[in-house]
């Protein structure tokens, strides 16, 4: 009698947070289908409830020990939304500096230590071989040049958030403390050397992908809507008007970013703890849409800096425009780290942004707001109902792996169907699906990393009974 089996991968790899991918085979041995999950709950939205406005910044940074500024900075917009207030300009230009220091730090992270070893090793090759340090066995440069961008993106953070991680500067109402005449020039001189390493990396990653085309499409992709923050055709990271296209590239809807609630919705199912989002106006499943760095290039027309701008016209030549290969998130992240080196370096230029005007007074009131910007891994929204008192009623948060959620599930299927025919299982399975899994950079709990852990695949019969383990 045949038997049905169940492929499992867990935990999945080099990914912040922990997830398990479960890919169940009919009869034949081929793809019935496959679930990407989360396996453990988070829980902020409850117990936040009651706590002071002012508090929450601080607090709700620790979602995340990876993406923490993008959260410090969309929470406080949404305090000063519901509170009616408009912070001024130079707190502006300091916010959007701990933007693109996040950016930095994160793309460059993934970039470096999280997808480099699958462009650089044969997917064949011994998982325990596919990792930053043996390539910086192999090149020592690569290493330093990982590092060195990290450095960068550590002191933009230390010296205008206060802290390398959950930043403490960011108040609803602005920016406790102007930045001095002293760390404006010492980071505007470090700046210059991180934009030449990141053309460097960005040279790099070109010709690796070239290298790899064939291969890397293989693990097909999923077409569907696309969403991001726009300023008027231009990449935009801390403020804008949401704009959504079709897969054909076809304008949908553009919005402010006030009325984001009203165009997304969330679903539940019972088989993971990470919710999903899609959009209300289609509905499920037609409305499921994607965002991150490959939706960016997809929705914006251009970038605001020359060699982000040179590049991203770049990649709609060569992928489309709209662009669908899932593994193309890793070679837009490059494009994400170019804009952000330049636009730190072309904000840090501005004199002016050592003015004291950094800080405008807030009263409580009653009311709702709502806080959107550009996180590493796309649209980030947090919505705010707020008491007289200036204590939270109620929150919702969408962040982007929910929206992506979808996307990377299709995708797991799909490449697992390429990859699994008639049963038979390799063991280089294992570093091709995860590679799908990894190019969405999915964020399931905060900066969980599985070093040290042996991966494995599971292969069991209909009822249970294990039949084979694949190990890493």
């Amino acid at each position: 009698m045949s038997q049905k089996r169940e492929v499992t991968i867990s935990p999945t790899t080099r990914i912040e947070g922990h997830g398990k991918v479960t890919i169940m085979l009919d009869e034949a041995g081929n793809v019935a289908d496959a679930y990407f999950y989360a396996t453990e709950i988070r829980g902020f939205d409850y117990f936040l409830l009651g706590m002071e406005a002012e508090r929450l910044p601080f607090i709700i940074s620790r979602i995340c020990g990876v993406c923490s500024t993008a959260h410090v900075l969309a929470s406080a917009k949404a305090i000063e939304n519901a509170y009616g207030v408009e912070i001024t300009e130079t707190a502006k230009k300091l916010r959007e500096l701990l933007l693109m220091g996040q950016i930095i730090s994160n793309q460059s992270l993934v970039f470096f230590f999280l997808t480099l070893p699958d462009f650089w090793f044969p997917t064949e090759e011994d998982p325990s071989k596919r990792n930053i340090f043996q390539i910086m066995r192999e090149k020592p440069e690569i290493g330093k040049k990982a590092i060195a961008l990290r450095n960068f993106a550590t002191q933009v953070l230390d010296i205008i958030g206060k802290r390398e991680v959950h930043i403490v500067s960011v108040i609803p109402g602005g920016i406790i403390n102007p930045l001095k005449e002293k760390e404006r020039e010492i980071l505007l001189k470090a700046s210059e050397d991180a934009c030449k390493i990141t053309r460097e990396a960005i040279t790099l990653g070109k010709e690796l992908f070239e290298k790899n085309w064939l291969e890397f499409r293989k693990a097909g992709d999923y077409k569907t809507n696309y969403m991001a923050l726009t300023n008027k055709g231009l990449m935009e990271f801390y403020e804008g008007k949401i704009k959504v296209i079709n897969p054909e590239g076809e304008t949908l809807s553009e919005f402010d970013a006030q009325k984001y609630m009203e165009h997304v919705e969330e679903k539940r199912l019972e088989w993971t703890y990470a919710k999903f989002a899609y959009l209300k106006a289609l509905g499920w499943p037609n409305g499921i849409v994607q965002v991150g760095p490959t939706p960016r290039i997809n929705v914006n027309e251009s970038a605001a800096t020359e060699c982000a701008n040179e590049e991203l016209k770049e990649f709609k030549r060569k992928f489309g425009n709209p662009a669908h290969a899932t593994l193309l998130f890793d070679y837009a992240r490059l494009i994400d780290l170019m804009y952000a080196c330049e636009r730190t370096k072309e904000i840090l230029e501005d004199e002016s942004l050592t003015r004291e005007d950094v800080r405008v007074k807030v009263k409580h009131r009653q009311g709702k707001g709502i806080g959107i910007v550009e996180a590493p891994r796309g649209t980030l929204a947090h919505e705010y109902v707020l008491t007289r008192y200036g204590k939270l009623k109620s929150m919702k948060l969408i962040i982007p792996t929910q929206i992506n959620n979808a996307a990377i599930n299709m995708n797991v299927k799909d490449a697992a169907a390429e990859f699994i025919r008639e049963g038979e299982i390799k063991q280089g399975l294992l570093n091709r699906i995860e590679m799908v899994v990894r190019a969405y950079d999915p964020c399931i709990k905060c900066a969980a990393r599985s070093v040290g852990e042996n991966l494995q695949v599971e292969i069991r019969s209909f009822d249970g009974r294990l039949l084979k383990v694949l190990s890493s």
